[in-house]
């Protein structure tokens, strides 16, 4: 008895400990994205259950939140999800062109705009500064995707800053940290390609990445204006120059998909952070898959596609491509679906990850989100992408160029055979050892990637003054970087020596 108290008031004093020593930490997350904020919520809900008392500003707080995890709430913009609807948005949509590249950029300007604009006007904004006053915090955790200006609340705090992104860096991201960009085997993140790119893929991407690189200084200036409206007398220095004492940059990727680039210590690859450990699968979706003894293909859109939204003469089309198949075909559809054939079956939600790591699944035809793309990738299944907007060309790119994937274009897919076709050829052995080989290396790591993001965010708070980590490269003139002016200087010397030599031949 006296043993099993002295063990309770050793587990007490244990836990008052860690409270104590736990660190601050605040995320500020202004996009409504709920695909965004899945790959977030991991991280933060991560260091609340390591000790640390955090505080999460976003769109979608968490509905059982552990004991040193606070949500507030950042108001003004509709929540994106079932959001876009394909019956409207892409009526005629006939591929990805070249200038599509700066349309969905332009896009992507109003939703930072926006999302600043909204996330200042939030009261939220005033109790974190309230609540900095009462016990200050640690650390600033912001995402890093189409505006700067949370960047600014790190700055007023004069705490350190760390970026996450939720898909690969955008091409404004690199310079801030001095990170390499080469156009030649880099794919913007707007482009279709994979990293092995020909002449005229590389001409463009080169012209995309340096437009949008130089294009995306109108939202700074916007995030500028925004601060100085919100926050008269800070005298809050230019965004631009904020971002680039980033301390540490979180990003969802991983080499064996993405492609094998150059890193600093600064930059870390935590993809598929978001994978949690599986779960049971609702009982019906149980027993249906475990008896489709020729195989389970899974069908889902993601959270902002509203699959429902599908025109017509497309869902027609898929449903008698599906028809075809010896397969049962589970498919996430919001509403009621008539004339669904028999090997069909929809739901209007689907847990997508412990489906797909299912034993039964033989393939997963997918918008192509990184999330979902990142789940095929781990749980070895072939992945037919049918790739809308945003990153999910380079996601697809990225996975028929592993020989795992099958990219599907949405403009021809009111063509049964093409749609079947396509079907099969991502029910190929191949394809199946090809995504179980990238599978496998995908999964081999030398440790989570939750475990490497939570130790490397407190790493910054224990070790981070000293930015040992911090490429020099960021300080540098871009004309220093690329070595223009050494470049110059031999110029003029071989031109000084060429007009030398042939002044004195005469």
């Amino acid at each position: 008895m006296i043993l099993m108290c002295k063990i309770t008031v050793l587990l007490i004093v244990l836990t008052l400990a860690s409270s104590v020593h736990g660190y601050r930490i605040l995320g500020l997350f202004p996009h409504p994205g709920l695909s965004h904020f899945k790959v977030f919520h991991p991280i933060m809900r991560g260091l609340a259950n390591d000790g640390h008392h955090v505080t999460v500003v976003s769109y979608f707080p968490d509905a059982n939140p552990v004991p040193n995890y606070q949500d507030l709430r950042f108001e003004g913009q509709k929540i994106l999800t079932n959001a876009f609807s394909l019956e409207v948005w892409r009526t005629d949509f006939t591929g990805r062109t070249f200038f599509d590249n700066f349309n969905e950029f332009h896009e992507l300007v109003v939703w930072g705009m926006d999302s600043c604009k909204a996330a200042l006007n939030s009261s939220a904004i005033d109790e974190i500064f309230k609540a900095h006053q009462t016990v200050p915090f640690d650390l600033v955790v912001i995402e890093f995707f189409a505006t700067d200006c949370m960047a600014a609340i790190a700055w007023m705090l004069e705490v350190p800053l760390v970026g996450l992104s939720s898909c690969a860096l955008m091409p404004w991201h690199y310079d801030r940290v001095g990170l390499p960009d080469s156009p030649s085997y880099i794919p913007s993140e707007f482009s279709t390609f994979s990293e092995n790119m020909g002449p005229w893929e590389r001409m463009e991407n080169w012209i995309v990445t340096r437009a949008v690189k130089n294009l995306y200084r109108i939202v700074q200036m916007s995030d500028n204006t925004l601060l100085k409206a919100k926050f008269p007398n800070a005298d809050i220095p230019d965004v631009t120059e904020i971002v680039r004492n980033t301390s540490l940059i979180l990003v969802n990727q991983h080499y064996t998909l993405s492609g094998a680039r150059p890193l600093i210590p600064s930059v870390v690859e935590i993809g598929g952070v978001h994978i949690q450990n599986a779960k049971p699968l609702p009982s019906e979706l149980k027993q249906i898959m475990d008896q489709s003894s020729n195989g389970v293909i899974l069908v889902s859109f993601g959270s902002v596609l509203k699959a429902a939204t599908l025109p017509n003469v497309k869902r027609n089309a898929m449903m008698e491509a599906f028809q075809q198949l010896d397969q049962q075909v589970v498919w996430k559809w919001e509403e009621e679906l008539e004339n669904q054939p028999k090997n069909l079956y929809t739901q209007r939600w689907l847990p997508q990850r412990d489906a797909l790591c299912h034993n039964n699944v033989r393939l997963f035809l997918s918008h192509g989100g990184l999330l979902g793309v990142s789940e095929a990738v781990h749980c070895g299944v072939p992945v037919v992408v049918m790739p809308i907007y945003g990153d999910q060309f380079l996601n697809a790119a990225a996975l028929v160029n592993r020989g795992a994937g099958v990219r599907m274009d949405y403009e021809h897919t009111d063509n049964v055979t093409y749609i079947a076709d396509c079907i099969r050829e991502g029910l190929s052995e191949r394809k199946k050892q090809m995504a179980q080989s990238l599978s496998r290396a995908y999964n081999t790591r030398p440790q989570p990637p939750l475990d490497l993001a939570l130790w490397s965010i407190v790493n910054v708070i224990e070790n981070g003054a000293m930015q040992y980590e911090r490429s020099y490269a960021a300080e540098l003139p871009w004309y220093i970087y690329y070595s223009l002016d050494v470049i110059l200087v031999l110029l003029f010397a071989a031109i000084a020596i060429v007009f030398g030599v042939s002044y004195g031949c005469w």
